[in-house]
């Protein structure tokens, strides 16, 4: 083939080039014209067979001003380098055809390598909240909460996984970021703060375990004041499982399994409130040690719930009465009775308000150590006396003092008035 074919192919890629570069914007018809420009240079400059050195220069420049134009080219809406490679198949050596491999990196492409990884030890880190975070949920059964709290997440990292890890998910991925015109030099960081917001999702999800865990705690114990023991200890059981630490829940739990007289799953719950200083699970955890015959046991936990209480600004009146009659309980159960007649004496005093539901104990107690000492038999009998007013048979304790009240009180011809006068 002569000169003369490849001066006009180059003409010809010249004057497409130039339409190009004052185009503002440039059209895809223009780019491909350009691109079909340079595969007919390229077909004649083979073809030839003498090639002047001024062809070649001129040939140089050209290329540099189509190198020049990558950028506006790559960013050509309607453009799409890879999809033209697809379905027009061009030689590998038609650089032209990959101009994204020729613009020069963005200052911001320059710590591609840090978002990158960033990026990755983002993933890390959501994958790790993830695994802490779904069992916590599912173990003990979601609910209508735990199931949102989980599937949103959840949907998010695997819409995200898939923008990672899938080519697909990644070409999707880039036009949702055209769409949403974010140049192609932010993607990775685009695709760090992605992976940030999902993770500082995860983190707020992950600190509110304790807001979670206090939720089902209440619906706990809704359902255990309507009755509904099964499903209080359920929700219980799902506010430990989401906070192992919520003390709360472990004192309520472990007031559940006493009323359903499963002792053991009792005690084990309140010791583990015991070792957050619960102070009501002290007293219950002495209660239950006294009831077992160790009221040495009793005694340091009482005397440390006493402590506790003295910490509390407003401390509570049922709480005080039953530390001070348990502590009186267990130094009669050993024997001690000076300091068994004192603190259930303070007992009786608190037990003065109204707002104590048992305040009778104290008083049945108190009537049996008197009992015991020949001076104060006449003190006993007003103990019983007041045993058999404020006691209940409801409470587990008094019943069998209630009886005994009642036939002491009956040996002395005195009566009963309390619900033991009705049995």
């Amino acid at each position: 083939m002569d000169s003369s074919h490849l001066e006009t192919a180059v003409n010809t890629y010249k004057q497409v080039l130039q339409e190009l570069k004052a185009s503002q914007p440039p059209k895809p018809e223009q780019v491909l014209a350009v691109l079909n420009a340079r595969d007919v240079v390229q077909t004649a400059w083979n073809q030839s067979t003498s090639i002047s050195a001024n062809s070649q220069q001129q040939l140089l420049q050209l290329d540099n001003l189509l190198r020049e134009q990558a950028h506006r080219i790559t960013q050509t809406k309607g453009v799409n380098l890879s999809q033209y490679r697809s379905s027009f198949s061009p030689p590998e050596k038609a650089w032209w055809w990959r101009l994204e491999t020729e613009v020069p990196p963005h200052f911001w492409d320059r710590l591609d390598w840090l978002w990158r990884g960033l990026t990755v030890a983002g993933w890390t880190a959501n994958l790790g909240l993830l695994m802490d975070i779904v069992p916590r949920f599912i173990g003990a059964g979601t609910g209508l909460l735990g199931t949102i709290a989980v599937a949103f997440p959840s949907l998010i990292a695997l819409l995200q996984a898939k923008s990672e890890l899938t080519q697909t998910g990644k070409e999707g991925f880039n036009r949702l970021l055209k769409r949403l015109r974010i140049p192609e030099h932010f993607h990775e960081e685009a695709r760090l703060g992605s992976t940030t917001m999902l993770l500082l999702l995860l983190v707020a999800l992950r600190a509110n375990f304790p807001a979670f865990s206090d939720f089902y705690n209440r619906k706990g114990l809704e359902k255990y004041q309507k009755g509904e023991f099964a499903g209080a200890e359920s929700a219980y059981q799902q506010a430990l499982a989401i906070d192992p630490d919520n003390f709360k829940a472990n004192y309520n739990l472990g007031v559940l399994y006493e009323d359903l007289q499963q002792f053991d799953k009792a005690k084990t719950q309140y010791q583990l409130a015991v070792k957050a200083n619960f102070i009501k699970a002290q007293n219950n955890q002495a209660r239950l040690h006294i009831l077992e015959g160790k009221p040495d046991l009793a005694i340091p936990l009482l005397w440390s719930g006493l402590g506790n209480l003295g910490n509390e600004d407003n401390p509570s009146l049922r709480v005080t009465y039953s530390l001070y009659k348990n502590l009186g309980w267990a130094f009669w159960k050993e024997e001690a009775t000076e300091q068994a007649e004192e603190f259930l004496r303070l007992a009786i005093q608190i037990g003065e308000s109204e707002n104590i539901q048992n305040r009778g104990s104290a008083h049945c107690l108190l009537a049996q150590l008197l009992e015991g000492q020949q001076e104060k038999q006449a003190e006993a009998v007003e103990q019983w006396q007041q045993c058999c007013k404020f006691g209940s048979v409801s409470n587990p304790d008094e019943t069998q003092w209630l009886i005994s009240a009642h036939k002491k009180l009956k040996e002395e011809g005195k009566s009963c008035d309390g619900e033991i006068s009705n049995l």
